[in-house]
């Protein structure tokens, strides 16, 4: 019968969000090469507690037509990622982002891009010796892009960036929904500086908090839903 069929293929995954299920197993989301985001049940024999969000992993995947969740066989973490996991500067970022992906990739498809952009910036994170506490910012602002929402580089310098229009504006817009002089000189920088030189973007603790606050109003609005972050309280206390 097709829905017993088994096919047995290589996948690399992205690790959004584990949770327990029942006493031997955990539920593991993860962004994929092979599908876009799918859902697995991990058997704690096979060391899912050695996953963490933004682990990076590749698997043997055995797809049964019409099941809800897949089985995971084997995986391995590919590459370790010992940094990110052992530094509390690095596993801030990435508990942040991984809960981020997990709340706005809900419904997507299969992306290479958007895979290919998540995973280079995990590998650039771990390795990452300076700049780190602006490296969620720098993502946030570099991934519409690959979302099919990019925000254009501000070319004329104007002084405000209009969250609805999606674009700057010399005017201040009349809804609430913009970015103000300060974060729009932010973003206008990020927009355009590369990972290796975000060391370069001073910015004190509140400043970082004022225009993530307005990243995620951002987010919200293209998404159409409130992003409430748990990770947010962690993630502010180690950079501020």
């Amino acid at each position: 019968m097709i829905g017993s069929l088994l096919l047995f293929f290589s996948v690399r995954g992205i690790v959004l969000h584990k949770i327990k299920y029942k006493d031997t197993r955990d539920i593991v989301y993860l962004y994929t090469d092979a599908k876009g985001r799918k859902t697995y049940i991990f058997n704690h024999n096979n060391k899912s507690g050695h996953l963490y969000p933004l682990s990076l992993i590749e698997f043997e995947s055995n797809e049964r037509h019409k099941a809800d969740m897949q089985y995971i066989k084997e995986f391995v973490l590919s590459p370790v990622l010992p940094e990110i996991f052992s530094n509390i500067r690095k596993s801030a970022p990435a508990m942040f982002i991984g809960e981020f992906l997990y709340r706005v990739l809900k419904e997507e498809g299969l992306n290479i891009n958007l895979f290919e952009f998540i995973s280079k910036s995990i590998n650039l994170l771990d390795v990452m010796r300076e700049g780190v506490a602006n490296f969620h910012l720098h993502f946030l602002v570099q991934l519409p892009k690959y979302l099919g929402f990019a925000i254009p580089s501000n070319i004329n310098g104007f002084d405000y960036f209009d969250i609805k229009a999606c674009k700057f504006v010399i005017i201040k817009p009349l809804h609430p929904q913009f970015f103000d002089r300060g974060n729009t000189q932010i973003l206008t920088e990020l927009l355009d500086l590369p990972y290796d030189r975000l060391d370069d973007l001073k910015l004190s603790g509140l400043q970082r908090v004022d225009f993530l606050n307005n990243m995620l109003d951002f987010y919200s609005f293209r998404y159409d839903f409130n992003l409430v972050m748990k990770s947010l309280s962690v993630l502010h206390e180690t950079f501020c």
